[in-house]
């Protein structure tokens, strides 16, 4: 079995019956293609594309964070596993937030600041331990052990710290030195050094030999629990399930997209923008359909996720998987002798619109990440992005691109994309003249970027039928495989 891979443009193609990875760091996308070589399905492979983006990516992927699984194949009805954070069971108006440990950092992206808020009482409950057993139960092939080797080899071994994981670190930096523990694990985060973690490697050696109660009832919920001003108790982590839930799904002429159903908002606000072009697919029209989304995006139904990363598979047998990861920032807290850190979902301003310690008791939290499936007679693509508030505008474009403009996908993901917020417009290069003419017409708030950047969301993306491509989003430096 051989592996064509590259890392520019990261788009690959055969015209065999081969298989394809898109993810956002290269051994992300080797750890899966790594498990699919061995005989496993696509959704064995995007459970270990999972837990190496742990070792590969740990600043927007933790077993502390949450996410969304969507799945389909021939044996294989399209669903959806839902194991994004639950809120606590605490009733927020008991708490003080000036005795509890929670407080602002700014995190630096360049041209734009943005404040969090970490510490123990900004995590909610972690859901993707229960995502990983609740999959593998029903989806997998292989053993957990034989899935979770590769992401446990390279936490020994260590990784190489990439240019975009160390940007990331560079914007999470005053997280970074939060806390001893977290200046510990993250000391030598820095482009080109290698990075280990062997006590991930332990947590993620037991784990996959374990079940959902050795997380949630065991040691792990009690140390969580227990840990400083965590505002989480033993029945928060006794009482979590993963959901399973019926997609939201559009039919576009000869197309099913298929995406985050509610209560996660994501995927409504881009079924929304996509019913309302309608037969207009100009520039104005786009931009028309996301002001629309933008109003919706007002109601106290949405929040959003940020410090995102994405992941998609196609295997041979026809399965495709769309995974979307989000840690948050991280809240600065390490896990003891488990080697990752927290989400800070408590302490993200978007998720809570309405303001921080407001939260309803044992809620599933709202998200905007969208991992997407497009189902037709002729290809069939596995699709989502990172990148906050933007993955609705990021997703609609590349959706609209590839359907009513019938653009190849690495056309699609590389074409210029702009983001209507709150009546302002940010505006990619690449725009001809008269659609840039045309964007400032009609929306005198904007800001023009001078080059492609990863606020834009990272598109990572697959397609079978006639051909089979991967494309990894250069605006992350993701990486594409096609095998054969």
């Amino acid at each position: 079995m051989s592996i064509c891979k590259f890392t520019y443009p990261q788009i690959m193609r055969s015209t065999a019956k081969p298989y394809a990875i898109a993810a956002g760091h290269e051994k992300t996308a080797q750890a899966a293609a790594e498990i699919l070589q061995q005989g496993g399905n696509a959704f064995d492979a995007i459970l270990a594309a999972m837990m190496m983006s742990f070792v590969a990516e740990p600043l927007l992927s933790s077993p502390g964070g949450g996410g969304f699984l969507l799945v389909s194949g021939p044996n294989q009805a399209p669903k959806l596993l839902d194991f994004f954070s639950d809120t606590p069971s605490i009733q927020a108006s008991q708490i003080d937030p000036e005795q509890v440990d929670f407080y602002p950092i700014m995190g630096d992206f360049g041209t734009r600041q943005q404040e969090f808020h970490i510490g123990h009482a900004a995590a909610a409950v972690p859901g993707v331990p229960a995502g990983i057993f609740k999959a593998h139960q029903t989806l997998c092939s292989l053993p957990l052990t034989a899935i979770a080797k590769p992401a446990i080899e390279a936490a020994n071994k260590g990784l190489q710290v990439n240019h975009q994981q160390a940007y990331v670190g560079m914007i999470l930096k005053p997280i970074l030195a939060s806390t001893t523990e977290a200046k510990t694990l993250f000391n030598n985060y820095q482009s080109g050094q290698v990075w280990q973690n062997q006590q991930l490697a332990r947590f993620l050696d037991t784990l996959s030999t374990a079940d959902h109660n050795w997380f949630y009832q065991g040691e792990i919920a009690k140390k969580l629990a227990e840990q400083g001003d965590s505002l989480l108790c033993p029945e928060d982590f006794t009482d979590y399930q993963c959901a399973v839930r019926e997609p939201l799904t559009l039919k576009l002429d000869t197309h099913q997209v298929l995406t985050n159903p509610p209560p996660s908002t994501g995927g409504y606000l881009i079924v929304e923008q996509l019913k309302r072009l309608k037969n207009r697919h100009d520039v104005a029209a786009v931009l028309e359909a996301m002001q629309h989304a933008d109003d919706l995006k007002r109601t106290p139904m949405t929040e959003v996720t940020r410090g995102t990363t994405h992941m998609s598979v196609a295997d041979s047998a026809g399965n495709l998987a769309s995974l979307t990861l989000s840690n948050g920032e991280g809240n600065g807290q390490i896990v003891p002798d488990c080697g990752f850190m927290l989400n800070n979902f408590l302490g993200e301003e978007d998720i809570n619109a309405g303001g921080f310690f407001r939260w309803t008791q044992r809620e599933r939290m709202k998200s905007m990440m969208s991992p997407t499936l497009i189902l037709g007679d002729q290809h069939q693509y596995a699709l989502g992005t990172g990148g906050s508030n933007r993955i609705k505008t990021t997703l609609f474009q590349v959706i609209n691109h590839l359907l009513n403009h019938n653009k190849t996908l690495k056309h699609a993901i590389e074409a210029p994309r702009m983001h209507y917020e709150n009546g302002h417009l940010d505006i990619e290069p690449g725009f001809s003249k008269d659609e840039l003419a045309t964007l400032k017409k009609t929306n005198p708030i904007h800001t023009e970027w001078h080059n492609h950047n990863l606020y834009f969301g990272g598109v990572n993306a697959v397609q079978t039928g006639q051909t089979t491509t991967a494309v990894g989003d250069f605006r992350r430096h993701g990486c594409g495989i096609v095998g054969v």
